[in-house]
């Protein structure tokens, strides 16, 4: 992994982080909320199979890139612009994972003739629509509440996650390991997937307010029509999810024209770590 920075037109700085084959043919990688660019490099191997060189670019506040308060969703493709027009990518395709859903499916809306397609892999939808929650567990219905009616009483929680991850790592992966199904807390007890999981807790907490703001930005309407993304897209979903649920992706799919889902009923999210193949080869066709 290299580390890579630019300082923005505002003076702001963005990171990201590189992974798969240095000299493959890239692909912008959008992380989770909260979460962070070390997500990513549990597709590491699967990105250097397929030539790939995975650009996994930190939203603002999150691990390398410097904090925008008061930020949008629709903000982040003009920063995922200026690291493309640095970096000289004229075309390439987009993944997110989780609550990086709105931001891909954003710089999609926005950028129609750069990204070749939008891959969504486990993510959250919107959720102002009737049905958006089936399916989610207690803690994940809660925290959406809380965002959308009484932010402020995030606030404390947050702190305590974010103190937990600097100072006490393997207490925050436990209370986070509690809002996730059997599933996937089989693939996180794994050393090298919990070694990640470790690596990533400091940079996805760095900063609490940012994380508060994400979660008050996902209870949102999406700031587009999502009748109007226009490249080509593909939709993965585990039946077992009750964090990002088949609910979220039915709705993604029924509603970007040519959207094409691939349910798997016995997944979760972090099931699909052992089944990267078929999403890594969509990718490669996309950045062909």
């Amino acid at each position: 992994m290299i580390d890579d920075f630019l300082t923005l037109a505002d003076g702001r700085v963005v990171g990201w982080a590189n992974y798969g084959d240095p000299r493959g043919r890239p692909v912008v990688c959008v992380h989770g909320s909260p979460d962070s660019h070390a997500i990513w490099q549990l597709f590491d191997d699967v990105a250097h199979e397929h030539e790939l060189r995975l650009l996994a670019i930190d939203r603002p506040g999150f691990g390398l890139s410097d904090s925008l308060p008061d930020r949008q969703v629709l903000d982040w493709p003009h920063d995922l612009e200026q690291v493309a027009d640095h970096l000289g990518l004229a075309h390439f395709p987009v993944v997110a994972i989780s609550g990086g859903a709105a931001y891909a499916a954003a710089a999609a809306w926005t950028m129609p003739e750069r990204i070749t397609g939008l891959g969504l892999f486990s993510v959250i939808g919107p959720l102002d629509h009737q049905g958006a929650t089936d399916g989610t567990n207690r803690p994940v219905r809660m925290t959406y509440r809380l965002a959308r009616y009484a932010p402020w009483a995030l606030r404390p929680f947050v702190a305590l996650l974010a103190h937990d991850a600097r100072r006490h790592p393997e207490r925050a992966a436990r209370q986070i390991e509690r809002t996730r199904p059997p599933e996937d807390r089989e693939v996180l007890a794994r050393a090298e997937v919990r070694e990640v999981l470790l690596e990533n807790l400091p940079n996805q907490f760095r900063d609490p307010d940012t994380v508060v703001h994400e979660f008050r930005l996902a209870v949102q309407p999406w700031p587009f029509p999502l009748g109007e993304i226009r490249v080509p897209t593909h939709i993965w979903q585990g039946g077992r999810d009750d964090v990002h649920t088949p609910a979220m992706a039915e709705h993604l799919a029924a509603h970007i024209p040519g959207a094409e889902l691939t349910f798997e009923p016995h997944y979760s999210t972090f099931t699909f770590l052992d089944h990267l193949e078929p999403i890594a080869a969509q990718l490669a066709a996309w950045a062909d």
